[in-house]
């Protein structure tokens, strides 16, 4: 089976394997642009269900304004993690943020897409962007699962001569 899906995965970015680091990286600009506008029409959003006094969701208020900060979070965190700290590690966590976040806005699609409140339009459009991120999210998702290695910085060696400790030793010795 994980063979079959490996198959799959090598056929969908085979145009991608010349240069993996340098797409995953353009793969995430063009993420950023998405989830970027997306934090700016959940306030949109949120403005325009906060205007329905009567008929609106509170509930639905802090949804909108939740998503949009955990989705600037995001960008800031998928950032940090793709330009200074790529270890195996962060790449992980970084993965498994990316899956929730996109079944986040599955979730906010389903909500928002039959909301009645507010102005149906905004609402709407909210839910439609919710769907494109969710797509887009997952996409990038399959993308840097399949390419993680290549992301991932190696280890520094240190079974050799010089080693941090060392170095910070030296230093000191060399500052009295």
């Amino acid at each position: 089976m994980a063979g079959a899906v490996s198959k799959m995965m090598d056929k969908l970015f085979a145009s991608c394997s010349g240069d993996p680091k340098g797409s995953v990286h353009r793969a995430w600009g063009l993420t950023l642009l998405f989830v970027l506008g997306y934090f700016i029409f959940s306030i949109f959003e949120m403005i325009n269900i906060n205007r329905a006094k009567e008929t609106g969701s509170k509930a639905l208020v802090l949804a909108s304004i939740h998503s949009g900060i955990v989705h600037l979070i995001l960008a800031v965190l998928g950032t940090f993690v793709l330009k200074r700290f790529p270890t195996s590690f962060s790449v992980g966590f970084f993965l498994g943020t990316l899956i929730i976040v996109a079944n986040q806005n599955l979730i906010l699609f389903g909500v928002f897409h039959q909301y009645q409140q507010g102005t149906i339009g905004t609402n709407l459009a909210f839910a439609n962007l919710s769907l494109v991120l969710f797509l887009i999210l997952g996409f990038f998702s399959l993308l840097l699962l399949h390419f993680r290695q290549d992301v991932v910085v190696a280890a520094v060696d240190t079974s050799k001569e010089s080693s941090p400790t060392k170095d910070v030793e030296a230093r000191s010795e060399a500052m009295l």
